[in-house]
């Protein structure tokens, strides 16, 4: 605890003793009308002492480490006090918190009066518009007397972690099959007969069938065990790839192509997920923050949490990325690069990637969008616009005649419509 102690209190005693003096010695009502308002100021200050010892117990009541809450989303923090000491008058209570963590309802910085044995529940509600891990607190509580004469302050060691997720959008319809599909069950149908859950045909018993594949009507009509055969259902490996990289980020802290970036990675992490494809995370930038392709829910909160992990910056660019897929990750699988690509040598790598039996999708979120919206009007220039769409749609179409598939998608706008038109072009010119 720190203690700190102020003297204005003695000098208002003397202040008090020589009003009085004076006033009897010149006969001087201005003299006792000082003194008799100095002596009020006394007595408030002496009422209002803080006790010898601050005997205060503090702890967050209904929140734990770990606590996840998606972006924008509000997230209630609560504090318990208990003051097992003496009465307390102004007690001054703060929970300090990140530059980036807004509140949305009540406040973080309060102040209380405690009776003896008195317990309180501090609540607020917080938000945060980017993901990432936070940590509150520390929780600092200061004591001050009504005149603010003395003071005592302490800082209790209670922090908690939080972490930001991206929000993730619904796309149930969005069907994305890789080309190459490997041997372990999914839900590609790969054109020939195997494990799975769509008919196929009816065929004779052979041994080893199991029971439940018997086709009891054919065997009553022919008189003879007759097993129903299914289309078989496969899966592959998708490796998403998020583009980090410091110079080509265009926006502001809480509304950039870095955030629609994330969030598009996530989206496509549980619907990959959820039909059972292998899926493999790389996000690009100061750090390169890597998952292996993997399955399963516990897989996705992985993901999820190198989504929180990440840190923009110019240390990994897109060939650093091209070296890890080659080196440690599965051969022919899908890559899915989300990038606004406004870093030009990108183009060429991506061409790479293709030329490498990689089957590659690119999802750009439209900086010009993002620009749009966080400019104003009279900052805004129409002939620099005109410029970059011509330049952005050859460089586009150049990706489109390399083998890749290509969506160049308005982040301010769901990304399931732009994404389900494109993969069935895709489909059919398969």
């Amino acid at each position: 605890m720190k203690i700190n102690r102020q003297r204005p209190i003695a000098y208002l005693a003397s202040f008090v003793v020589v009003g009085l003096i004076l006033g009897v010695l010149f006969n001087s009502w201005v003299y006792f009308t000082v003194s008799i308002f100095s002596l009020s100021l006394f007595v408030m200050a002496v009422r209002s002492l803080p006790p010898e010892e601050l005997d205060i117990e503090i702890d967050r009541g209904s929140t734990e480490e770990g606590r996840n809450v998606y972006v924008e989303d509000e997230l209630e923090i609560t504090i318990n006090i208990e003051n097992k000491g003496g009465k307390i008058r102004f007690l001054e209570v703060q929970d300090v918190l990140p530059s980036l963590v807004e509140v949305v309802d009540g406040s973080n910085h309060q102040i209380l009066e405690l009776d003896e044995g008195e317990k309180r529940e501090l609540s607020y509600k917080i938000s945060c518009p980017i993901t990432g891990k936070f940590e509150l607190g520390l929780i600092r509580l200061r004591y001050r007397d009504a005149l603010n004469l003395f003071s005592k302050e302490m800082e209790t060691d209670e922090k908690m972690e939080i972490r930001v997720l991206p929000r993730s959008e619904d796309m149930e319809k969005v069907d994305i099959d890789p080309s190459y599909t490997k041997h372990w069950l999914g839900e590609i149908k790969s054109k020939s007969v195997g494990v799975g859950s769509e008919f196929f045909a009816i065929r004779e018993y052979q041994p080893g069938d199991e029971l439940r594949d018997i086709n009891w009507k054919a065997t009553a009509k022919y008189f003879d065990p007759h097993t129903n055969e299914y289309e078989g259902e496969r899966s592959g490996d998708v490796i998403l790839i998020v583009d980090g990289y410091e110079e080509g980020i265009v926006g502001t802290m809480d509304n950039n192509t870095m955030r629609a970036s994330i969030g598009v990675a996530a989206s496509l992490a549980e619907v990959l997920l959820s039909a059972r494809h292998r899926v493999g995370l790389i996000v690009s930038g100061e750090y390169m923050n890597w998952v292996y392709p993997g399955t399963g829910r516990n897989h996705y909160h992985k993901i999820m949490s190198n989504l929180t992990k990440f840190q923009r910056g110019g240390a990994w660019g897109l060939e650093g990325v091209k070296w890890l897929l080659e080196e440690f990750f599965p051969r022919k699988s899908m890559v899915v690069l989300i990038s606004p690509l406004t870093v030009p040598e990108y183009s060429s790598t991506l061409i790479d990637l293709c030329m490498k039996e990689y089957d590659v999708i690119l999802i750009s979120p439209d900086p010009l969008k993002i620009e749009k919206e966080v400019l104003d009007e009279d900052e805004y220039e129409e002939t620099a616009e005109r410029l970059y769409r011509t330049e952005r749609k050859q460089l586009l179409d150049k990706l489109w005649s390399h083998g890749s598939t290509v969506i160049d998608w308005d982040p301010t706008e769901p990304l399931e419509p732009t994404l389900e038109e494109v993969l069935r072009y895709r489909h059919r010119r398969r």
